[in-house]
């Protein structure tokens, strides 16, 4: 089934930029669409996937795992957070 395409983006380019473009598109056999869609939304995925990742030094990912293994005894504000969510439900 074909997907209707109903969003847009509009582009102002300087002319090295879209000779560019078009000249890489035709390479690769695509419109010049095809080619902006394709590689912008490799581009994202590749910024997405970096932003979502948690990189840690040693020594954090110790206090993480420390305080995974070791939690803290909750406080009274969050016992009393508690409750009221509770209370809730």
């Amino acid at each position: 089934m074909t997907v209707l395409k109903k969003q847009r983006i509009d582009l102002r380019l300087t002319e090295a930029d879209k000779s560019m473009i078009e000249e890489a598109a035709a390479m690769t056999n695509q419109t010049v669409t095809q080619f902006l869609v394709n590689s912008a939304s490799e581009r994202a995925a590749e910024v997405i996937e970096q932003h979502r990742r948690l990189l840690l030094s040693e020594a954090s990912w110790n206090q993480v795992m420390d305080a995974i293994e070791n939690p803290p005894e909750p406080s009274d504000k969050l016992k009393r957070a508690a409750r009221r969510l509770q209370n809730m439900e």
